[in-house]
């Protein structure tokens, strides 16, 4: 095989190559940045619940957060973007839900930190 035809065969290779790593990176990118939407949700929701008052703009603030996350989350995991998204209508909602509710969508603070570390 001579070298043209070689860079032939290799020059593609060498094209996807290149793509794979730039998509690699971006997607590492797009995981930290979903995981810290996720933590600054976390700990933002955490402090509001620790001050024991209720303040709707505080609740719809927490939603934006939530969201935030969730859209961020997507590249990460479809599943947890869809559970974060539960989170930010949880805080956005006039009505409080269950314990249950919250268990069953999976939006619980102990398995959402379980599954952000």
């Amino acid at each position: 095989m001579t070298a043209a035809e070689a860079s032939v065969f290799l020059g593609p290779l060498q094209t996807l190559l290149k793509y794979l790593q730039l998509d690699r990176h971006h997607r590492s990118e797009a995981k930290d940045a979903a995981l810290l939407a996720l933590n600054e949700a976390l700990l933002a929701t955490k402090k509001y619940l620790e001050l024991a008052c209720e303040d709707r703009a505080e609740e719809y603030r927490l939603a934006s957060l939530w969201g935030t996350a969730a859209v961020k989350a997507r590249h990460a995991s479809t599943e947890l973007a869809a559970r974060l998204q539960d989170k930010s209508v949880y805080w956005s909602d006039r009505f409080k839900w269950s314990r249950e509710e919250v268990l069953n969508r999976r939006i619980d603070f102990d398995g959402l930190e379980r599954d952000f570390r």
